[in-house]
């Protein structure tokens, strides 16, 4: 079976409701954060054979979060557990942006790689993927993932706070794509980022003279587009938003679809326009089937 890597943040989302200045305290709603994280969880689900690469800290949160990955079959070995700092928690409220705590030791990302092989696929991105705090160990596990003939996915985007850097980041973000097969983005992530309109002007402009395959997901028109450098292969997704449910089930369709239909890295490079037909109607409908799980 092929083996799916998913390098990423472990964060925990704290979900709070619209202010009521009337009432001396708020019901808050605790959940798994991030779209990695949770794609991990739906894959799992799917019986696939799945790794969770990251870290959290040795507290509470930590414990929920490696345990959530475990209860859907996601293998947490390479989850480094440190001791010196608190596990990365995101604070979101409806009328205003997410507070961000984060308290990571000055050494992390210690962790132990997972053995990777010809077409597995290794999935990465946000702004975790241009952290300096961990970019050096996370090239060096790119690197190896290329050397073994992986298929390399990347999630460009960052939280509207974290924009406000993209000039310091902008470097490791085309690294990244020089390392990438396939881009998997979300319209309303790359305007910020790249300052253009549209995705096809991203691809055109960016992402094709590094990557020449992208998958973006359009949650305000439902729709997906799958680039390639001379055609375009756009499908409705039923039931797609911008809910961190709804990007987690793009990622995973994505990833799905790769190997539902047995597309090597090999093949990507090659891809006919009749496999590129399949794969956009596949991974559409794979996404939609996990939008509709629970």
């Amino acid at each position: 079976m092929r083996k799916i890597i998913i390098i990423g943040e472990c964060t925990l989302d704290l979900l709070f409701p619209s202010a009521d200045t009337l009432s001396d305290a708020m019901n808050v709603t605790a959940v798994p954060g991030g779209r990695l994280l949770n794609a991990a969880a739906l894959l799992g689900d799917a019986g696939c054979d799945v790794t969770f690469v990251g870290d959290a800290a040795n507290d509470p949160i930590g414990d929920f979060l490696v345990s959530f990955l475990g209860r859907h079959g996601v293998n947490t070995d390479s989850i480094d557990r440190f001791t010196d700092g608190i596990t990365a928690t995101n604070m979101l409220f409806q009328a205003s942006d997410t507070l961000c705590v984060r308290d990571y030791p000055s050494q992390r990302f210690d962790v132990m790689w997972p053995r990777i092989e010809a077409d597995d696929i290794v999935v990465f991105g946000t702004f975790f993927a241009v952290d300096a705090r961990v970019r050096s160990q996370l090239l060096d596990l790119l690197s190896y993932a290329g050397e073994r003939k992986a298929i390399i996915v990347y999630l460009p985007g960052l939280l509207p706070k974290q924009t406000v850097r993209i000039t310091s980041v902008m470097p490791s973000i085309y690294e990244n794509l020089e390392l990438t097969q396939l881009i998997i983005s979300r319209s309303a992530d790359l305007v910020p980022i790249f300052g253009k309109k549209s995705p096809q002007e991203v691809f055109k402009s960016t992402f094709e003279f590094y990557c020449p395959l992208m998958v973006d997901i359009d949650a305000d028109n439902s729709r997906l587009t799958f680039f390639r450098s001379r055609t375009t292969e756009e499908r409705p997704i039923s039931g797609i938003d911008s809910s961190l449910h709804g990007g987690a089930a793009a990622v995973a369709g994505v990833v799905q679809a790769l190997i539902s239909l047995g597309i090597t890295r090999q093949i990507l490079e090659t891809l006919t326009p009749e496999t590129a037909a399949a794969f956009a109607s596949e991974a559409a409908a794979a996404t939609s089937a996990f939008l509709h799980r629970q």
